[in-house]
C-alpha cells in the first residue's frame, strides 16, 4: 500500500496477524558498535509475556484495532532462538506495538538499536511525493530532477511503506507516516535489511522530473555521521503585529512555560488588530497549558462552557477500588471527572448536552474504563473577547497536545483552520520496563476522542483550507504558508468592512 493511500479514518480495519507477523518476526538488522546484552531464550520470553500482560490490563487502545496481539507475541516467542541480544528483541517489540492502534506506542528511544549508517541526503514530501535536498538545506539534490523515484533499485514507494509500518504502524495518519517514515529513511542500512538488499558503502538514488519523464541516477557514500537538522521551515518564533493591522501569534511549542505566560502580554498587543493569525506549525506535543491560556480570548462572556475533548481512562485489571476523581486533572492533561471536586454546576450542565448528542467512533469496554472526563473552555473575567477573523496555520508537526490544540480550535467561531492535517496523537502514556532486558516501553491509558467523536489516533485533525507547504518552503527560501495565509486575513478584513 502506497504511503499517499493510507485512509485517515478510525483504524479499526482489518491489520490481522497474518497482514502483520512476517515483518514484525524479521531479524532487524542492529547497531554493532554498543555493547550487546545477550538474553537466554526464556528470558526474552518473560519479557513479551510481560509485554502481553501490560497490554491484556493497562492498555487503552489494543481493543479499537483487529490487530490479535496474543497470538502475535505467540509466534515472536515461538520464532526464539537459544539466545537473542537486547537490541534484537527491542526492535521487534518496536514494530508489535506499531499495530496497537496507539500513536504514542513505542520502544523508548529506539532509534539508537539502529545501525549509525546514513544517507547523506535530507527527504521532504510535496502532492504525495518525496524530494531530496542537501542536509544543510542549500538547494535540492538535482533542480532539474527533484523527486525520488527509487533508492537502490526499490521504488520509493516500498521504502515508505515499510518505514510508515515500523516507525508508525499501518494505521497511523497519513501526516505521522509522511513525518516519522522520511525520519527513517535516513538510517540506510537498516532499511536495507528490511527491504532484504544488500548491505554497501555506496547508494544509488534515481531522480525524477516533476513531470516523472525524465530521470537521472546520483550516487553517493553512506555515512557514519549524522547531522542533525533543525525542524522543517526555519519558523521563527516571534510574534508581532504584521503589516495591515494582522497580529501573528507564533506557538512555536506546547511546552514552553515562557510562552504561556507571554500569552496574555501578546494578546494585549493584538487588541486592535483586524484579524489575527495563529501559527502553531511544528508546535508538537507536551501540555494543554497554551490552550488555556489563549482560547478564553475568543470566548464571550455569553458563552457556556464548551466541552472540546472527552476520553476514558484504562481501569488497571483486577484495581477494584480504582477511583478516577482528579486521575486526568493534571498539568499536561487537564481533563475533569464528572465527581471532582471543582467542576462546577454549568460545567455538569454542559457534559450532560454534550454527551446527549455524542456518538464516539469506538466505544471502550465499560467493564475495563471509567466513564467520560472532559475538558471544558470557559471565558475568564482577564480576557477581553476577540471577535475579529482568526487563522490558525497547522502542519503534521502537530500533534498530542497540539492536536487538542487545533481540534479545540476547529468549528469555533470565527475561527478557519488553515494548512495541512495534524499528526493524530492522544493517550495519557505510561513507561513500563520489561523486566529482563529493561527495554523501556510506551504504553497509552487513555482512550481519547474529538468533540465529532472521531480519534485523535489514526485520523488526526484536518484543516477547514488545506494549503501545502512547497518546496522553497522545505529549503527555507519561502513561507508560502503564511503568505496565502495573510492574503486570507486581509481578504477577511475588507469583508468585514
Amino acid at each position: 500500500m502506497a504511503l499517499s493511500a493510507c485512509v485517515e479514518t478510525d483504524i479499526a480495519t482489518d491489520l490481522t496477524v497474518e497482514d502483520s507477523l512476517e515483518a514484525i518476526a524479521i531479524t532487524p538488522l542492529v547497531r554493532e558498535d554498543k555493547k550487546i546484552n545477550v538474553l537466554t531464550r526464556a528470558e526474552a520470553a518473560e519479557d513479551l509475556d510481560q509485554l502481553a500482560d501490560y497490554i491484556r490490563t493497562q492498555h487503552s487502545y489494543v481493543h479499537s484495532t483487529q490487530f490479535d496481539y496474543v497470538n502475535a507475541i505467540a509466534f515472536l516467542k515461538s520464532q526464539l532462538p537459544d539466545t537473542v541480544s537486547v537490541q534484537v528483541l527491542g526492535m521487534q517489540v518496536q514494530k508489535l506495538v506499531q499495530h496497537l492502534g496507539d500513536n504514542h506506542a513505542q520502544l523508548r528511544g529506539w532509534q539508537e538499536f539502529l545501525p549509525q549508517r546514513f544517507i547523506p541526503i535530507a527527504f521532504g514530501f510535496h502532492d504525495d511525493l518525496v524530494f531530496a535536498f542537501h542536509r544543510d538545506r542549500s538547494g535540492l539534490v538535482d533542480d532539474q530532477h527533484p523527486y525520488v523515484r527509487s533508492i537502490d533499485g526499490i521504488p520509493m514507494e516500498q521504502w515508505l511503506e515499510r518505514a510508515g509500518d515500523i516507525s508508525s504502524g499501518p494505521g497511523a495518519s497519513v501526516s505521522q507516516r509522511w513525518q516519522r517514515s522520511l525520519d527513517l529513511l535516513e538510517y540506510v542500512d537498516f532499511m536495507r535489511s528490511e527491504l532484504g538488499l544488500t548491505i554497501r558503502d555506496e547508494v544509488s538514488v534515481v531522480l525524477q522530473s516533476a513531470d516523472r519523464q525524465r530521470s537521472a541516477e546520483h550516487v553517493f557514500i553512506v555515512t557514519d555521521a549524522r547531522t542533525e537538522t533543525d525542524k522543517p521551515f526555519g519558523l521563527a518564533r516571534d510574534s508581532l503585529v504584521l503589516d495591515d493591522n494582522i497580529g501573528y501569534l507564533r506557538i512555536y511549542s506546547q511546552r514552553n512555560d515562557e510562552l504561556t505566560r507571554n500569552i496574555p502580554r501578546l494578546m494585549d498587543s493584538f487588541k486592535n488588530t483586524d484579524a489575527l493569525i495563529i501559527d502553531a506549525r511544528q508546535c508538537g506535543g507536551g501540555l494543554r497549558s497554551n490552550l488555556q491560556a489563549l482560547f478564553p480570548y475568543f470566548m464571550s462572556p455569553d458563552d457556556e462552557p464548551y466541552i472540546a475533548n472527552v476520553a476514558k481512562l484504562r481501569v488497571p485489571d483486577g484495581d477494584e477500588d480504582f477511583d478516577p476523581r482528579g486521575k486526568l486533572d493534571v498539568g499536561d492533561k487537564k481533563l475533569k471527572y464528572r465527581e471532582d471536586s471543582d467542576v462546577t454546576g454549568q460545567e455538569a450542565i454542559a457534559l450532560d448536552r454534550f454527551l446527549a448528542t455524542f456518538t464516539p467512533s469506538w466505544q471502550p469496554p465499560k467493564d475495563q474504563f471509567t466513564d467520560w472526563y472532559f475538558m471544558a473552555m470557559v471565558d475568564r473575567d482577564d480576557s477581553y473577547f476577540y471577535a475579529k477573523p482568526v487563522f490558525l496555520i497547522m502542519d503534521f508537526g502537530v500533534g498530542s497536545a497540539g492536536d487538542i490544540f487545533v481540534s479545540t480550535f476547529k468549528g469555533w467561531r470565527n475561527v478557519t483552520l488553515v494548512g495541512s492535517a495534524s499528526n493524530g496523537r492522544s493517550g495519557n502514556s505510561r513507561n513500563f520496563d520489561l523486566g529482563n532486558s529493561k527495554l523501556p516501553v510506551r504504553l497509552s491509558t487513555m482512550a481519547s476522542f474529538q468533540k465529532t467523536g472521531e480519534k485523535y489516533d489514526g485520523v488526526g485533525v484536518q484543516p477547514d483550507i488545506v494549503v501545502e507547504a512547497q518546496i522553497s518552503d522545505w529549503l527555507e527560501q519561502s513561507d508560502t504558508v503564511l503568505d496565502r495565509v495573510r492574503e486570507m486575513a486581509i481578504e477577511s478584513r475588507s469583508k468585514s468592512r
